[in-house]
């Protein structure tokens, strides 16, 4: 335990890994791999339900679940439909030609979207990529010899070149990229600056439902009402970005589906969740009027809807109905989050289990997310991932946990190591000193 007379903050703390084994995975990687990630220095060698385990004999839960894309880590239902397919379908079939698979998929994904068609990839980059490119073309199509499509401040839509060389809220993410991308118009996210920046060349708007990597950072009714009623008087399309967001994530299968029908979009870009947490699956659904202008050989994907991927998908889907992720999402969300807004300093807000933690008084979370997974006297670990300005994430698998398991976490660690994040023992005796 830790003695309060040789107590260091939070940020002028080593965090290593926890053992030889993870040290030795970390070296070797560090030596081969390109520097393109900064990883928390915790090897993942096995996960199951919420927990992550690693290589020396320590485990972690998971509130970040592999960016919403599980219903819990190896779920038995969508690992036996991947087998199956496996054992006794096709394997990496193209597109060149017809899979019972890809019928499924495409059939199962309608059925519960309510759009009308489908195009598959397999990350969630590609996937916006194409429905900004499918943007760009309806414009041609509209005789527009200059498109424009409007995207907003903090979004994150990928690291494509049409996103990264537009990034607003990540400086970094555009690095010795030339240029912004013709056509691509960034305004704050709000509906007057948004109405502004329409004129006679814009073909449509891109956003997201709620932003997940730039906050997250959640819509409210009336503004997103008021963007979709504006789309409809200029007549042009208006798009919504649900990888993070959407299939139960916060608490609808769509997030927008919050806000009733009239809020509905043109097109929207679903990933993450969609592939059980098994395989990469993303996909781009939208109405007859928007995906018309998909013709032969204009966009593709070698292993967009390929046969194992259609399978976890939709295996996905099945479990995220018939286990009512969505009712669990919201119900939980809401007891986790005043949970946390019973801690003082912190403020939470959410949308399902989607939450974004603040922490008054410091720039950044990220000491408090090393703590929580990397401290010595961590138990549970826990690991949730910071972001931009002094936020943190919070997404937890929705069919993996219940409310005494966010009891036991707000008990062991989160309320410990939040309280301490701030001041340190210069904070009033709120917990135990043996716990700290």
């Amino acid at each position: 335990m830790e003695d309060l007379t040789d107590w260091v903050p939070y940020e002028k703390r080593e965090y290593t890994p926890l053992g030889p084994k993870d040290a030795e995975v970390i070296k070797r990687t560090d030596i081969h791999s390109a520097k393109n990630y900064s990883p928390y220095p915790f090897v993942v060698d096995a996960a199951k339900g919420f927990w992550l385990y690693n290589m020396d004999g320590h485990r972690a839960v998971d509130l970040l679940s592999a960016y919403s894309a599980v219903l819990k880590h190896k779920h038995q239902g969508v690992i036996d439909a991947v087998n199956n397919e496996l054992k006794f379908g096709a394997d990496l079939v193209s597109r060149a030609l017809y899979t019972r698979a890809y019928a499924d998929f495409v059939e199962k994904v309608c059925e519960v979207t309510g759009y009308d068609n489908v195009l598959p990839k397999s990350d969630g980059g590609s996937i916006t990529d194409s429905a900004v490119s499918a943007l760009f073309m309806h414009g041609f199509e509209r005789g527009i010899d200059e498109p424009e499509v409007i995207l907003t401040t903090d979004y994150f839509h990928g690291r494509t070149l049409t996103f990264a060389a537009n990034a607003v809220f990540d400086p970094d993410q555009y690095y010795g990229r030339y240029g912004k991308v013709k056509g691509v118009k960034v305004v704050d996210h709000n509906l007057e600056a948004i109405s502004n920046a329409i004129n006679e060349n814009t073909i449509g708007i891109y956003i997201e439902t709620h932003k997940g990597e730039g906050g997250p950072l959640f819509s409210n009714k009336e503004e997103f009402l008021a963007i979709r009623k504006l789309a409809k008087e200029k007549n042009i399309f208006f798009g919504a970005d649900e990888i993070q967001t959407g299939l139960g994530r916060c608490g609808y299968l769509m997030a927008w589906q919050e806000y009733g029908k009239e809020a509905r979009p043109d097109f929207v870009t679903l990933g993450k969740a969609l592939g059980g947490g098994i395989i990469p699956v993303s996909a781009l659904v939208g109405t007859e009027k928007f995906m018309n202008i998909y013709k032969p050989g204009i966009d593709g994907s070698t292993h967009g809807g390929y046969p194992l991927a259609c399978a976890a998908a939709c295996a996905s889907l099945k479990y995220i109905i018939e286990e009512d992720i969505c009712k669990t999402s919201l119900e939980l969300g809401e007891y986790f989050t005043k949970q946390l807004n019973d801690i003082p300093g912190i403020k939470a807000e959410n949308r399902g289990l989607l939450i974004r933690l603040e922490i008054e008084g410091v720039e950044t979370a990220k000491p408090a997310c090393y703590e929580m997974l990397l401290g010595k006297h961590r138990d549970p670990r826990i690991f949730m991932k910071y972001g931009h300005k002094n936020y943190a994430r919070i997404a937890p698998p929705p069919g993996a946990i219940n409310k005494d398991t966010i009891d036991w976490l707000m008990d062991k660690t989160l309320r410990n190591v939040l309280l301490y994040a701030r001041e340190g023992p210069k904070l009033p005796r709120l917990i135990s000193k043996k716990i700290l």
